[in-house]
């Protein structure tokens, strides 16, 4: 395995995953999430889409566990939120399952279409209290689409992190339910990647050394999120969320149409 790691190992790859990796770091420090979000746009710069989600798989795991034991509340958080935390878990597996199969680029820009509708709504005070009032109906389907693209784009918690915005949830049950979600998330879809032969040893090394700059970045993002007021922090939240969506948008087209 260690002459496996260092037969492919390529500096170029590794410098630019640590910077995807301590930017994603410092924007999950402030926001509570954005790891995948931030960094996988970077890497797959220069690596292809599956190898970028495997790299992310152990930090991910690892950095939420960190984030959701510093968070604490976490049976509290099952308790009010497992109607859609259980459906994503079961559903991940799957949608790892037709990562190598499936051209994800079409439901991609169907999902970025959605964000940039729903945040700018949000952004422009539009009532969204609908997804509140229906959250009994709303959470399983959010849990089971965001299961199932998410396993295709390891993007499974951009919806249901919107869906926690939409009930007006304080920062610290926000930031709780959001950790306890994201480190389970990956816990479950780590574990699918490397039974799909996806997620193999230099990914693995590239994770793990990726945990330094990971760290550092949330140690800086957790210091300013604690001089946040709530109301500035929800704009926060959905900002990065439109821009994320716009992300999306824009990376997809270009590899379908160029």
């Amino acid at each position: 395995m260690i002459e496996q790691i260092i037969q492919d190992f390529n500096s170029l790859h590794f410098a630019v995953i640590c910077a995807a990796l301590l930017f994603g770091g410092f924007v999950k420090g402030v926001s509570s999430f954005g790891l995948p979000t931030v960094s996988i746009p970077i890497i797959i710069l220069v690596l292809p889409l599956p190898f970028a989600i495997s790299v992310l798989a152990i930090p991910m795991t690892l950095s939420n566990l960190v984030q959701m034991t510093i968070s604490g509340d976490i049976k509290g958080s099952i308790r009010r939120h497992w109607t859609l935390l259980v459906p994503l878990l079961v559903t991940l597996p799957v949608g790892a399952y037709f990562l190598a199969v499936v051209n994800t680029d079409i439901l991609t820009i169907m999902l970025g279409i959605i964000l940039l509708i729903v945040t700018s709504l949000d952004l422009m005070g539009k009532s969204l209290t609908v997804l509140k009032k229906q959250q009994k109906i709303v959470a399983p389907i959010i849990g089971i689409s965001s299961g199932i693209i998410g396993g295709m784009t390891s993007l499974f918690g951009i919806m249901p992190i919107f869906f926690f915005v939409s009930l007006g949830l304080t920062k610290e049950r926000f930031v709780s339910v959001v950790s306890v979600l994201l480190f389970s998330g990956s816990l479950v879809l780590a574990i699918s990647l490397q039974r799909t032969d996806i997620l193999g040893p230099i990914e693995a090394f590239y994770g793990l050394a990726g945990m330094v700059p990971i760290l550092f970045g949330i140690w800086i993002g957790t210091n300013l999120r604690r001089r946040v007021d709530p109301v500035f922090f929800k704009k926060v939240v959905l900002v990065l969320i439109l821009l994320v969506g716009l992300s999306m948008i824009y990376r997809s087209a270009g590899h379908l149409f160029f």
